[in-house]
This record gives structure tokens, C-alpha cells and sequence, in this order.
């Protein structure tokens, strides 16, 4: 009896899966088929190892197929790519991608071509392309990022010299910031690292542990290293950069962000690196010009002209904060933003030879795992550089005195005054007339099929309610029968 309860309540289980469509299933590449005419080394696109790369010389096409449906197509440039173009094969009209110049870039293959198992990718002379892959339908690896564009304005703009910056001496900001808190925080760096295969990547990779889901602003400028203000000025003037670059670089981000709070370097550097005390001096002069159309007014006129609230930089004395990065966190399961951030400086595997791997993980001996155990340029203090909504009094938080700009709209939309709406019923266009009967059917088509669902769900718990009740019924009939034979034996 048992065993048949058992076996009907397994069977119930498994048609109701199969009715709500339920899958566990994951896209893989592994049946991929990648082949391309044009590349330098075709084998690099599909041999796992984002350093080597394939150039083109001219045009490249690349034919990717399937047994099943490609659901998508996950591209790792070497290079920063011009547009290119995805099209089903054996059609003629096929959609434009590359148009955000994203390094990492995700694309949803039925959403641009409709459903098929082999597409073409065109890309033109110069583009170079470090992997390829075509994955099923299902959920996909961690790898595979999904970047979406540079904000259109930013809560938080974070201002940092290097890919990698960010994850040491702002360690924190961004786990706390963009992840746990949800607020709109645009990346924008100071200076580029293609001068290497491995650090753009690592950058992305980076950031995309820690949260931030928005491309970040990456500069032409080279990656330069002295010790020194007066260094870094003639290191880069010799390559071509003015200081006025920097700051106009940076007026233009503070115009196109319009960020409520900006957050960036020690005025001493950290450690006296020449690019991060160019960063914050920069930064200084650029505050004063986002306001002043005057100032760069290409930008200006582009953009218009923005004011920051409030500025902090990293371990500035005065009006000093002290941020909390040791408590966990919900949105990353329980670490703390300090933690999630070693998980970012981890991806930066290139930089781990240096002593920023020591000051960040500490020794086996002396492990670090907390953020207040980094005395030396500590990720947890920072100074109130420039604000426009007063001085910091409860302290711990650089959204002190300021609202984020959701908070805002949300507020305004509760503030705006309540019409009551027109009893004029609108004409109906004959567009609309004739589409408004297809789209009530198919509204009620997904109607009916949720309540078939509920119902299939209701019968089937109903069915087992009398058949439990029934096999109860007969099991007590039984006992009762072997009770009066019992009896009757005991009798004679």
C-alpha cells in the first residue's frame, strides 16, 4: 500500500513539473561548429585562451552551426570591435551588432534572426577576435557576461587610473554600492591597457564579479608609469597627453554621467604613483569646469553642463568617513563587500606578482579577510573633497545629504498633482480595430491555459485525497474482517 501511495504521489509530482514546464537544463557550446575564412589563425577563435588571438587582414566570415537551435553567440574581442553583422545562413537580411563596442559581447541570436542552427558572422579587415562560442538554450556559464550600456546619468561615478584600482583602493565601493544597494554607478578610467592582452579582460572580468553590470568609460590614454606629479606630467607630454587632456576627459564624463557624487584617488597618490596623483589633480580642476560652458564647450554643448553634489577622494584628512566593508552582504550571499572584492582582484591575475597581492590577501601566515585590517592606504577612509549639500555629520556613507535619482523621480511622481481621467473614449484607429481581436484572443489563450493548468493541478490533488481515502477505507475493512475471524476461531 505503500509503495503504491508512494508511486502515485511521484507520478502526481512529475505531471505537474511537466505541466508548468518546468527545466533544469544548461546551454553548453560543446556541439558547436566554428569556421572562418579570413582570420590569421582561425584555431585561436575556439581553443579557450583569450591571449592568443586571431587578426584579420580583411573581411572575415565566420560560419557558426548547431544539431539544435542556436540561442546565442558570445564574442571575446581582442580589440575594441567596428560594427559587425550576424545573418541566419542562406538569408539575405541579418542584424547589425557591435555597436557599443563592447569587448565581451552577448548576443540573443532568435531575438535578431529568428530561430536557427547556423548563422554568419561578418566582420570587417582589422577586427581581432580572441574566442568565439554558440550555446544552447539553457542557463548559461558564469562566464558569459551580459553587458549592458553606459548609464545615462549615474548616481556614483567612480573615477579610477588603472584596471585594477578599483579593486584595491576603492575595495569595496562597488560590491556596496552597485550590488547591495542597487544604485546606478558608472566605471570610468583614466588611462587604457591595451598595450596587453590580458588586462582588458581582466578589467571586465573584474567588475562583473562585483556587480557593476554597465560598460565601463575607458580612455585612449596610455598606461604610463613615474613616481611623481612633475613625472607623470612629462612622461605623458612626451607621448603626446597635456594635463588640459585629462581634465577635459573628465569634464566630459562629469557632463555625460551627470553623477551626484563622484569618487576617486588620494591627493598623495596611495603610494605616490604619478597617474593617480594626475587623477585627483584633474579631477580638482574639472568640478570647477563641468559647471562653466565656457570650459570645453564641445562637451558642454553635447552634454550640457552639470554640477556635482559632493566629491570624495580616497584617505583626503578632512571631513573624513570611514566606510563600513565588513559586514555581509544579502546580494552576494553573505560576504562582505571587502571579500567580494578580493573575488574581484582575483580576476586580475596579471597584477598578482606585485605587492598589491600581499596587501590585499595578506601571507598564509597572517591571512587578511577583514578591510580594518589594512592599515596602510586602508579601503575604508575617505575625505569630503568638494560638496554643494553641506558637510557629512552621521558619517559612513557618501550618500549623506544626497537622494539617489531614483529616489527622486520616485518622489516627484508622487508629488504630481492627480487628474481625473477624460470620460471621452478615444476613436479607435482601424489599425487598432483590427488588432484588438487578435491580441483579446491571444490574451485568453494564455487565460485558458493557466486555468487548465490549475485545474489539471486541482484534479490531480483531488484524486489523490479519494485515493488515500478510499485505501484507507479498505484497509479498515480488512482489519475488521481478520478481527471477526479471530473471534470466530477463539469460539470453537
Amino acid at each position: 500500500m505503500k509503495k503504491k501511495i508512494v508511486l502515485f504521489a511521484f507520478g502526481l509530482i512529475l505531471a505537474v513539473i511537466l505541466a508548468l514546464g518546468v527545466s533544469a537544463e544548461e546551454a553548453d557550446s560543446s556541439l558547436s561548429e566554428i569556421t572562418s575564412v579570413g582570420f590569421s589563425d582561425p584555431a585561436a577563435v575556439t581553443d579557450g585562451n583569450r591571449v592568443s588571438c586571431s587578426d584579420s587582414v580583411s573581411d572575415v566570415t565566420v560560419t557558426v552551426t548547431r544539431p539544435d537551435n542556436i540561442a546565442s553567440v558570445y564574442v571575446v574581442f581582442d580589440r575594441v570591435p567596428e560594427e559587425w553583422t550576424i545573418i541566419p545562413s542562406g538569408g539575405d537580411e541579418g542584424a547589425v551588432c557591435g555597436t557599443n563596442g563592447f569587448l565581451h559581447e552577448f548576443v540573443d541570436v532568435p531575438s535578431l534572426v529568428g530561430n536557427t542552427n547556423s548563422v554568419i558572422l561578418n566582420f570587417p579587415a582589422g577586427t581581432s577576435v580572441a574566442e568565439i562560442y554558440a550555446f544552447s538554450e539553457g542557463d548559461l556559464p558564469d562566464f558569459v557576461q551580459k553587458w549592458e550600456k553606459p548609464l545615462d546619468r549615474a548616481d556614483l561615478l567612480l573615477l579610477s587610473s588603472h584596471s585594477d584600482d578599483e579593486q584595491l583602493f576603492f575595495a569595496g565601493v562597488l560590491p556596496l554600492y552597485a550590488g547591495e544597494r542597487g544604485l546606478d554607478v558608472q566605471v570610468v578610467y583614466l588611462v587604457s591597457h591595451f598595450n596587453t592582452h590580458e588586462r582588458p579582460h581582466e578589467q571586465l572580468d573584474g567588475l562583473w564579479t562585483v556587480g557593476v553590470r554597465n560598460y565601463p568609460i575607458i580612455s585612449d590614454f596610455p598606461d604610463l608609469y613615474s613616481e611623481s606629479y612633475d613625472g607623470a606630467v612629462e612622461v605623458f607630454s612626451q607621448n603626446g597627453v597635456e594635463f588640459e587632456d585629462f581634465v577635459g576627459y573628465i569634464t566630459e564624463n562629469i557632463r555625460r554621467f551627470k553623477p551626484l557624487v563622484v569618487v576617486s584617488h588620494d591627493v598623495n597618490g596611495e603610494y605616490g604613483h604619478g597617474t593617480h596623483l594626475i587623477c585627483s589633480a584633474a579631477l580638482s580642476e574639472s568640478l570647477e569646469a563641468a559647471k562653466d560652458s565656457a570650459k570645453y564647450p564641445d562637451s558642454a554643448q553635447k552634454y550640457g553642463v552639470h554640477t556635482v553634489e559632493k566629491a570624495y577622494y580616497h584617505l583626503y584628512p578632512e571631513n573624513m568617513i570611514t566606510l563600513d566593508l565588513d559586514t555581509p552582504l544579502e546580494h552576494f550571499g553573505g560576504k562582505t563587500a571587502f571579500e567580494v572584492t578580493q573575488d574581484g582582484f582575483a580576476c586580475h591575475t596579471s597584477q598578482h606578482w606585485t605587492w598589491f597581492y600581499e596587501w590585499i590577501y595578506g601571507t598564509p601566515e597572517a591571512p587578511i579577510t577583514k578591510a580594518t585590517q589594512i592599515d596602510r592606504y586602508s579601503p575604508c577612509y575617505y575625505g569630503l573633497y568638494y560638496t554643494t549639500v553641506g558637510n557629512d555629520t552621521v558619517g559612513g556613507d557618501f550618500f549623506e545629504n544626497v537622494k539617489p535619482y531614483a529616489e527622486r523621480e520616485a518622489e516627484a511622481v508622487q508629488t504630481e498633482p492627480v487628474t481625473e481621467p477624460s470620460p471621452v473614449t478615444e476613436p479607435i484607429s482601424p489599425e487598432t480595430a483590427e488588432t484588438a481581436p487578435a491580441a483579446e484572443e491571444e490574451s485568453g489563450k494564455k487565460l485558458d491555459k493557466t486555468i487548465i493548468i490549475l485545474l489539471c493541478v486541482l484534479a490531480a490533488v483531488t484524486l489523490l485525497a479519494i485515493f488515500l481515502a478510499a485505501s484507507a477505507g479498505s484497509d479498515k475493512k480488512r482489519r475488521k474482517a481478520r478481527r471477526d475471524s479471530y473471534r470466530g476461531y477463539n469460539g470453537r
